[in-house]
């Protein structure tokens, strides 16, 4: 989720204000193909002490632009590096400031991220396993959880009648018995 930014410097103290964004957003394409080109939030304004930019200069130049926050201006030699709070308000930025007659004839590019590296990778080793150590997992049935009273049983041993050895009804002609269920029926 993104962040916003809000730095309040006075003579003595410098005071960071993060938050969440309030609203979340997607990161549009043509933003996301100006990063992989090299793009950041990161501003480097060439010749800028020669024509005359100071720090507060270009903080003016920048405050009407909306939720851009000028979290530090340095100077390099003779160049300012504008460091913003995301890549979308230094795009717009670098744009309006190349409009803008007071910084013709100053190169303005994007310089690295500070916050651009890579993140460490954890090292993942392979364990061995063995045939021997493989134990299959053992068969459950899958309607043990519909169980509620908690007997093993299946509920279709409730529903079956006992098998009477002296009924008429399980022989058949020849004498022979039919194994199996015995299928009583209260009307016969």
């Amino acid at each position: 989720m993104p962040l916003r930014v809000r730095v309040n410097s006075s003579a003595n103290a410098l005071q960071i204000d993060v938050r969440w964004a309030e609203r979340q957003f997607r990161m549009n394409g043509h933003v996301a193909d100006k990063v992989a080109t090299g793009s950041s939030r990161n501003l480097l304004i060439h010749n800028a002490v020669d024509r005359g930019h100071t720090e507060q200069s270009i903080r003016e130049d920048m405050e009407h632009i909306h939720n851009l926050v000028v979290i530090d201006v340095t100077f390099r030699q003779n160049n300012a590096l504008v460091c913003t709070n995301s890549v979308h308000n230094a795009l717009y930025a670098r744009t309006c400031m190349m409009s803008r007659s007071a910084y013709r004839g100053c190169k303005i590019e994007f310089v690295r991220d500070e916050c651009d590296v890579p993140l460490p990778q954890r090292k993942i080793t392979p364990v061995a396993i063995t045939a021997s150590a493989r134990k299959p997992a053992p068969m459950k049935n899958r309607f043990d959880l519909l169980n509620i009273d908690g007997t093993e049983d299946g509920s279709d041993d409730e529903n079956r009648v006992p098998w009477d050895e002296g009924s008429d009804d399980d022989r058949t002609m020849d004498g022979h018995r039919n194994p199996g269920v015995n299928l009583n029926f209260l009307d016969s």
